[in-house]
């Protein structure tokens, strides 16, 4: 869990108004698909694990009537296997100090309000990051978006400083979903996005933009700051596959009779009733993961519902 190591302070009889960064909202959330919420730790998923043949019927060895026919119709199975959806905890503790509190409040600021939205904020950039670059993963054989598309070899490398084309980029990506057994359901990258599709010719000379089928690819950017340009410019897939349910949404509990303390090093920060203080502690329980079931065009191990664009002067994925 972690703890804000300072009180949230307002300047004195400055203004009721509070300046806020952007707080963007979960592209995890918005593009992946929700399940029913969590009725316990684990949701088991049943994800199609291999597909039945099918076959003419063929005239099968006769008895000596030369006019009987025995015919056997084909037999094949249908296999499943279960995928994990295991609900683990985000938190952040908020403390402040009571006569801060008063004073901002007489003010004319409700303090709840905001901080409630910059705890928002915080959650889903920490989801963001953990669910496309598998930062601090606290699922079992959950790495990320891109680390799952790199492990695939569904990797594009973009340098437009060398007159590479955008467009072409997308389309290589795109490919590799759809040789996959899977449509593409949208781009999503941070915000130098928009500038590469701005800059974007076809071997044409038209704007991509203008360009039917990649022009008119959902285009989503990712303002929570847990998108890392540097290790995928791009993502590319059928976000269809990428699914969490909730075990428990975000909820908010008041402290004032707890000591807090620093989780690295055991030392006390802040005893609550001795300082006048109190604490707004916040909770999110949430699994995620990516079934990646067999299908018609590839029933190989190699399928991937995701494709990663690698910006050329950014280096590699790590």
């Amino acid at each position: 869990m972690a703890i804000l190591n300072s009180s949230v302070v307002l300047p004195v009889e400055y203004s009721t108004e509070i300046i806020r960064g952007v707080v963007g909202r979960s592209k995890a959330l918005e593009l992946g698909r929700r399940l029913p919420d969590m009725k316990g730790k684990t949701y088991k998923l049943n994800v199609l694990s291999s597909l039945p043949v099918a076959g003419w019927v063929k005239n099968q060895a006769t008895p000596n009537d030369t006019n009987y026919e025995i015919k056997n119709k084909p037999i094949s199975d249908l296999a499943w296997t279960g995928v994990d959806v295991v609900a683990e905890e985000i938190a952040v503790i908020v403390p402040i100090a009571l006569n801060t509190l008063k004073d901002v409040e007489d003010f004319g600021v409700s303090i709840v309000p905001e901080i409630t939205e910059q705890v928002v904020g915080a959650f889903q950039q920490v989801i963001d990051a953990t669910v496309f670059f598998g930062q601090s993963s606290p699922w079992s054989g959950f790495y990320g978006l891109v680390a799952g598309a790199t492990a695939a070899g569904a990797t594009v490398t973009w340098d437009g400083e060398a007159g590479l084309s955008f467009y072409n980029a997308i389309n290589d990506a795109m490919e590799y979903v759809e040789d996959s057994g899977y449509q593409p359901t949208a781009i999503l990258g941070g915000p130098s996005l928009n500038s590469a599709f701005r800059k974007t010719i076809t071997a044409l000379g038209i704007l991509a933009g203008d360009q039917g089928e990649i022009g008119g690819l959902p285009r989503h950017i990712d303002l929570t700051g847990g998108f890392y340009q540097s290790d995928a410019f791009a993502i590319v897939g059928d976000f269809r596959y990428l699914v969490y349910a909730f075990r428990e949404e975000m909820d908010m509990r008041l402290l004032s009779e707890a000591t807090l303390v620093d989780p690295a090093t055991g030392s006390t920060l802040y005893n609550l009733a001795q300082q006048d203080m109190i604490a707004f502690r916040f909770t999110m329980r949430l699994g995620v993961a990516l079934p990646n079931p067999v299908n018609r065009v590839n029933g190989t191990a190699s399928r991937y519902p995701f494709a990663i664009i690698l910006n050329a002067k950014e280096g590699s994925a790590s």
